[in-house]
């Protein structure tokens, strides 16, 4: 299952909030409508818009992932299929299913100096790094973050 785009979920949060604060008259509403629509702004109007498209041409490959020149943590080798890439706030979340595993999830923390070719996508710093919740150290003066596609077949995702 896909995640929901984060553009979709604020914009519901911020109307939704404004109609509540409409209704009932309560501050707080709209100060959740305010921070949606403040984190909303900002995820639409961000310079990453063109990172997030170049990863985005990678959905439902296969790729190499490296976070400060090494592999993402506890994956022995298994494969790593793009699922889908959003941009909330100041950050990049990306999110893989694992061929025999489940889903997991990356995020980049205002990722800066992007490369990007056909077949690989380089960031080169980053604020941090998560992968699965857990902060990476930051290892040397590798790149905060590199994607490669690994095969140029799509693979397909199994129907249940």
């Amino acid at each position: 299952m896909r995640p929901t785009p984060a553009r979709i979920l604020l914009s519901a949060i911020t109307i939704g909030s404004l109609a509540a604060g409409v209704v009932t008259s309560q501050l707080i509403f709209f100060l959740v409508a305010l921070g949606a629509g403040i984190l909303l702004g900002t995820s639409l109007s961000t310079r990453r818009r063109p990172l997030t498209h170049a990863i985005d041409r990678f959905r439902n490959h296969a790729v190499e992932v490296r976070l400060w020149g090494a592999p993402p943590p506890d994956l022995s080798g298994a494969t790593l299929v793009l699922t889908s890439v959003n941009a909330l706030g100041a950050g990049a979340h990306v999110f893989f299913s694992v061929q025999g595993g489940g889903p997991m999830h990356l995020k980049v923390a205002q990722p800066r100096d992007p490369s990007l070719a056909p077949d690989c996508v380089v960031i080169g710093s980053a604020k941090y790094v998560q992968w699965n919740g857990k902060r990476l150290a930051r290892v040397g003066s590798a790149p905060a973050r590199t994607w490669r596609c690994t095969g140029r077949r799509r693979l397909r995702r199994r129907r249940r």
